[in-house]
């Protein structure tokens, strides 16, 4: 498997970099570049003081020259042309025009990046992290969050791959677009079963499952009707799957949907998942039932309790802007909020719960402030939309 380059895209205009993004996602550019895309110069400049190297920054002449100014780039850049500017006639400067064909675009930056060694860069030096979103209670926004952080991660430029462990599986709202897969994850169930059965414990191969979920802009695995073999998936089944996502060394970040009551699957999924979000709701219902969910937990496993207790954090969706009902536990505290969306009550088109402009944002920054914040990796974003 190629190791895509690591690519810096540093443009003002947000109607310029979210296009290019999809395209690189949808198309076979998506293996070979790993894009982070900034459209404010400050994101853009602390990031290229945090001690990250990518193969390449492409830029526009504004966001070049508010970082080549303060000393000698020790990263190779392209600028973006659109004309005449003082970046453009520096000696030595490589430029290409700003609007051309994508392909041909993507291909001038491939290149650059093999000049700079870039396809023989690690991607990831540890473990692809892996986030769980939980919830003690159906009807949250649990699947709505799950989906829309996954879609908002792979606009930034991840790559994500989007895990569904629900039995009724709620990402079959949205067509993949993938063609000939119907049932696929039944006989992939079939494999992890008999890849655990094997006295020669042959390595599970998941690669011919995956499929590219167009509106997620996400891969994940084609939704499963079979109720039944979801619900006997036992703890090993999805420790398996969850490993063999994990160790393909494909992906920059795994988002898990579970539900309160998937058992087993949600025990991998806690013992696995390097952070927890835990979808509340300002309601006496869900703070008592998510009250209860983790006092049970740490009975009847403190060790496992605590681990998860530190991993966790807990989030208010459907927030109206004052929380009435407090919290269950003294150690909870709220790290984040999202919206209600009012013309979602009575939504008549599912591809709207994808698609609204206040909630992908709030999904945005929900996504930066947590996954900074638990040190698993880095999320950085222009946030110029």
């Amino acid at each position: 498997m190629m190791i895509p380059a690591r690519l810096v895209l540093a443009v003002q205009d947000s109607r310029y970099v979210e296009p290019l993004l999809n395209y690189v996602h949808e198309s076979s550019y998506g293996s070979a570049l790993q894009v982070t895309a900034f459209t404010r110069v400050e994101s853009f400049l602390h990031y290229m003081d945090s001690g990250e190297t990518p193969n390449l920054v492409v830029g526009d002449a504004d966001m070049l020259e508010s970082w080549l100014s303060r000393g000698k780039a020790s990263v190779p850049w392209l600028l973006l042309s659109e004309g005449p500017s003082a970046l453009s006639l520096m000696e030595g400067c490589d430029s290409t025009p700003k609007y051309q064909p994508l392909p041909q675009l993507l291909d001038i930056m491939v290149t650059r990046c093999r000049r700079s060694g870039g396809t023989l860069e690690k991607l990831n030096s540890g473990s692809t992290p892996v986030i769980g979103i939980v919830s003690s209670l159906g009807g949250s926004g649990k699947s709505t969050i799950a989906m829309n952080m996954a879609k908002q991660l792979g606009v930034l430029g991840l790559r994500v791959f989007y895990l569904n462990l629900e039995s009724v599986n709620s990402s079959a709202l949205f067509p993949s677009g993938s063609v000939g897969m119907e049932g696929s994850f039944s006989r992939l169930l079939y494999d992890v079963k008999a890849s655990q059965e094997s006295a020669s414990e042959t390595e599970l191969s998941i690669a011919h499952y995956i499929i590219r979920h167009h509106g997620l802009k996400c891969d994940s695995f084609e939704p499963s009707f079979n109720v039944k073999e979801i619900s006997e998936m036992t703890v090993d089944d999805t420790s398996l799957l969850l490993t063999s996502l994990i160790s393909c060394h494909h992906y920059d970040a795994i988002v898990v949907d579970t539900e309160g009551d998937s058992g087993e699957r949600l025990q991998a999924v806690l013992e696995q998942a390097g952070l927890l979000i835990w979808v509340l709701l300002d309601d006496l219902i869900s703070m008592h039932k998510s009250g209860v969910w983790l006092d049970q937990l740490e009975l009847k496993s403190p060790a496992l309790f605590g681990s998860v207790r530190k991993r966790s954090r807990f989030i208010v969706n459907r927030y109206t802007g004052q929380l009435v009902n407090g919290l269950p536990r003294k150690d909870m505290s709220i790290d984040g909020v999202l919206p209600y969306i009012p013309s979602w009550k009575q939504l008549h088109r599912e591809d709207l719960l994808l698609s609204s402009p206040i909630y992908q944002r709030e999904v945005l920054k929900l996504c930066q402030q947590l996954l900074e914040g638990s040190g698993i990796m880095p999320v950085h974003a222009g946030g110029g939309k």
